[in-house]
């Protein structure tokens, strides 16, 4: 069953406060930008994991929410060679976090705290 996160389920959004030197870190690659990664590839537990919230034309707007989407770490290369779009329908949807229920680094661009992966119940 999937797992939709809840801000209840982490004390506090981004950073907060938190020790960064006692966090866990994954590196990240990510396509779309706006603020902060809208689109991200991280390798976890021996898959990678496609962390999404596109653009709702809708809307007007970006989604305020993460799809976390689970693939085989066999299909690295056809990250870096195709459309993440084209991908998503490969992928087995495992959850869903709000944008601002995931840490990054001080950059927002190098990493993730592994915390989101707890949350959604995933083991390494």
């Amino acid at each position: 069953m999937r797992k939709i996160w809840t801000p209840d389920d982490q004390e506090s959004g981004r950073a907060g406060g938190k020790n960064p030197m006692s966090a866990k870190w994954l590196s990240i690659r990510y396509r779309d930008f706006y603020d902060f990664p809208r689109a991200f590839v991280v390798e976890y537990g021996g898959h990678l994991y496609l962390i999404d919230a596109p653009f709702r034309s809708e809307l007007d707007d970006y989604q305020d929410t993460y799809v976390v989407s689970r693939f085989p770490k066999s299909l690295t290369g056809r990250f870096d060679e195709a459309s993440w779009t084209d991908l998503l329908d490969t992928g087995e949807r495992v959850g869903e976090v709000p944008t601002r229920g995931i840490e990054f680094d001080s950059t927002s661009r190098k990493a993730i705290n592994v915390k989101v992966f707890e949350i959604l119940g995933l083991k390494a």
